[in-house]
């Protein structure tokens, strides 16, 4: 076929016969029980009172699902039946609508949501069901049958049934099969089942084969019997249980009956604003839990929505909630036993390092962690059980729980990704290096500005460690004091050596002191040679404005160094003249010998910003930080600067 030649070519959608398993699933296309709820769940959001079942018996082969609800005109019934994955939320909202003279007062919230539930009469209709529905003056029957093709389903009009199958003079719907499937189930065994999920609700009955469900056709092994004591007065709770977990919860929960009516809806929500049990566990898709509340008859809204928020409805509420808590931990007992047998021999190492009032903390943890988080996957809960006995034999044990309870979701989402990106180790290195380095800074601040001139003296310890301040290069070359240049100094300034031998790292002078910090040099076969490099940090008390004369004196004493020998010749010298304030047209660098000495006069609030500069201006970012508080400063200054009983000596 040529270029010219070639039209268009439109492809269509089709569908083959099995499209009706895969669209609704193993449950719905052939699970009886499954497609029985579904079909009752559509009747509930129908705003039916009754329900009427034809259960295929072996006298009696039909089939048929009849509800007093709304009905449906042919516009809706073209609008919702036949569209598939009708949006049941989006179309007619959460609430249901109820025809006024079914008389249901309380508010009732839909269970579907994605409009496959009416498919599931396929279970019990072979290719075919109908669809026979009255609302208002309209009443139609209508065919729905299982295509293939284009269409996975055909809809089309279909003559009414005589008799009809609806009971309701004005609304109502049927689904019901002309050619029905085996469906495999007694009469007794779906009694059961729907009476497991649809007796929550008083004003919600199901009738099967003529006799309304009761919980008397409820399999006995099915229901317990739970109760408590309130006021001198015994209240029953029965526990309900589905042979298997339902897809969802709409069936189960707690429901909260006050003489024989219901209080609000069927679910796992607590009154105090609380989860009785996790909506997400399988038990929560198994259990139906029904207080006798008649107690608390005076206790609610008019419109029994809801309980009254009462110190008596609480105190009933706690009561039936510990009941039904207790009953659920039995349940999981034995398995929760087995768990923590296997995480203890998986963590027995880390456990052994601890004692046995430790060994028993860390059981009675891994069991509540069970029963608080079930929905833990068992690699999850290995993981917590690691953590738990580690802590048990760190020697900070669980303090680091303790810092977790004030985090944010957010919190714990920076801190994961932090370790993303480092581990501990390396972490804890670089931020105690930060931490050091911070406290350093706060703590000069804390000092340089105080008048008393003892107090001076203890910025040179502070110095000595901080010589990261005043430059890069500072930070790969090791300083370290050095004796022999303090003993240059101490002549050449005529100090008393015995009243200074208590802090030899430094000269104490009559206006200031001075720091004298080198580093050596090495010949090739790795052999000291001498001080190559020395740092000389002269601190001036406050009142002494630097001036010429200053900078003089650190050179004259730069130049004794060079004549005593305690520096090689060739030695880079570089002098930090530190002061409160320098004086006018001092603030120039002076330098010596072919720029070998420099002689730096700088105040110490240059000196401050010079170290936040270094730190990336991290002060301003973590100033709230617990390393940054004033006890925490005053606790640095105690173990890093010299104390009072000391410096008595100093002068």
């Amino acid at each position: 076929m040529s270029a010219e030649q070639t039209q268009e070519l439109t492809l269509e959608t089709s569908f083959d016969q099995r499209f009706i398993q895969d669209y609704l699933g193993k449950g719905m296309s052939s699970d009886v029980i499954t497609a029985i709820v579904e079909l009752i769940a559509n009747a509930w959001d129908a705003g039916a009172r009754r329900v009427k079942i034809e259960w295929p018996t072996e006298d009696n082969e039909k089939f048929s699902i009849t509800d007093d609800g709304h009905g449906l005109t042919t516009d809706e019934f073209s609008q919702r039946w036949t569209r598939l994955s009708y949006n049941r939320q989006q179309g007619q909202g959460s609430q249901v609508e109820i025809p006024s003279d079914n008389e249901i007062t309380r508010l009732r919230t839909a269970y579907g949501r994605n409009g496959k539930g009416r498919f599931s009469a396929f279970c019990f209709a072979d290719g075919a069901y109908y669809v026979e529905t009255r609302r208002g003056s309209e009443h139609n029957c209508f065919e729905v049958k299982i295509s293939a093709g284009h269409q996975p389903f055909k809809y089309q009009s279909d003559n009414l049934p005589d008799p009809s199958y609806l009971f309701h003079e004005n609304h109502g719907t049927a689904v019901f099969a002309k050619n029905i499937k085996h469906v495999g189930i007694p009469e007794d065994k779906i009694r059961s089942e729907i009476g497991l999920r649809f007796l929550t609700d008083p004003d919600f009955s199901v009738e099967l084969n003529g006799a309304k469900i009761q919980f008397g056709d409820i399999d006995a092994e099915k229901v317990s019997i739970l109760s408590f004591t309130y006021k001198g007065e015994t209240v029953h709770i029965r526990a309900i249980q589905t042979d298997k977990s339902d897809k969802n919860t709409h069936q189960h929960g707690v429901a909260w009956h006050a003489n024989n009516r219901l209080v609000g809806k069927c679910c796992w929500d607590g009154l105090r604003n609380d989860n009785i049990l996790d909506g997400r566990t399988s038990y929560a898709k198994k259990y139906t839990f029904i207080v006798d509340a008649s107690q608390l008859a005076n206790f609610i809204e008019a419109d029994w929505s809801a309980f009254k928020k009462t110190e008596e409805v609480f105190e009933f509420y706690d009561s039936a909630k510990t009941v039904i808590g207790d009953y659920l931990r039995e349940l999981t007992k034995e398995s929760r036993a087995e768990t923590t047998q296997r995480l203890r021999e998986n963590n027995r190492q880390s456990l052994s390092k601890t004692d046995m009032v430790g060994v028993g903390r860390w059981n009675e943890f891994i069991e509540q962690v069970q029963v608080d988080c079930p929905k833990l996957t068992d690699q999850e809960l290995d993981s917590v059980a690691g953590i738990l006995a580690n802590l048990e034999a760190s020697t900070s044990q669980y303090s680091l729980i303790h810092k977790f309870k004030d985090y944010t979701p957010q919190d714990f989402d920076d801190l994961n990704s932090l370790l993303d990106d480092w581990n501990v180790q390396s972490a804890k290195a670089v931020l105690d290096e930060v931490k050091y380095r911070l406290t350093l800074v706060e703590s000069i601040r804390e000092k340089v500005h105080k008048k008393d001139t003892l107090e001076v003296q203890e910025l040179q310890p502070l110095f000595k460690k901080g010589l990261w301040i005043f430059g890069p290069e500072f930070e790969s070359i090791e300083y370290t004091s050095n004796e022999g240049m303090t003993n240059v100094l101490k002549k050449l300034f005529k100090i008393d050596e015995k009243g200074s031998l208590n802090r030899p790292d430094f000269v104490v002078l009559p206006e200031g002191s001075i720091g004298a910090y080198g580093q050596y040099g090495y010949d090739d076969d790795g052999l000291e040679t001498g001080i190559t490099k020395v740092v000389i940090v002269e601190l001036k008390k406050p009142g002494v404005s630097l001036g010429d004369e200053e900078k003089g004196q650190c050179w004259k004493y730069v130049k004794e160094l060079y004549e005593k020998g305690a520096i090689l010749p060739d030695a880079r010298v570089d002098c930090y003249l530190l002061g409160e304030t320098i004086a006018k047209q001092e603030s120039g660098m002076n330098t010596h010998k072919d720029g070998m000495v420099c002689v730096k006069p700088l105040v110490f609030d240059t000196v401050l910003k010079r170290a936040e500069t270094r730190l990336l201006n991290l002060h301003k970012k973590i100033e709230n930080s617990p390393f940054l508080d004033h006890e925490k400063i005053q606790d640095f200054l105690q173990k890093n600067t010299v104390q009072p009983n000391e410096q008595k000596n100093l002068i």
